[in-house]
């Protein structure tokens, strides 16, 4: 069980300083950037639609993973609100080792029994993590992104 948690702690570090060498980049992909752009991106790594997911699919450091983009709840148009990232996960201990992780590479802002949520940048990006039945939820909400009223 030790070797497991090892190599599942190294794989999310990987994962996730792999993909966040800026606070607001995903797999290198800049968020801010304009909408155009950032699709361009997505598709050039591989992403690819999946209409019974009515998703984007596609693998990140060997982990096959599931993107949404929210282009409506925008400050700004032509620009993303948020990246939400669905990456699945077995058992709770894999969700209690993604939370220790992520203490350690965010800042840890707030709290609630279903999410916590970090600040990730000092442009104001923040990452949501909460628990799915399937895994982890990611919900990166950008600072061109309007929370809904």
């Amino acid at each position: 069980m030790k070797k497991l948690f090892i190599s599942f702690a190294a794989t999310i570090i990987a994962f996730f300083a792999a993909t966040n060498a800026n606070a607001y980049e995903f797999d290198g992909i800049d968020l801010n950037a304009p909408q155009q752009q950032v699709t361009r991106e997505i598709s050039v790594k591989g992403y690819t639609w999946n209409q019974e997911k009515q998703c984007l699919v596609g693998n990140c450091q060997g982990t096959e993973i599931a993107l949404s983009l929210n282009l409506y709840d925008v400050t700004e148009s032509g620009h993303v609100g948020q990246l939400i990232v669905d990456v699945p996960l077995k058992g709770d201990e894999a969700i209690k080792s993604a939370t220790i992780i992520f203490n350690v590479i965010y800042h840890k802002i707030a709290s609630t029994a279903t999410a916590i949520t970090y600040s990730v940048a000092n442009d104001g990006t923040t990452m949501v993590l909460s628990k799915t039945d399937t895994g982890i939820k990611l919900t990166y909400n950008t600072p061109y992104y309007k929370a809904k009223k």
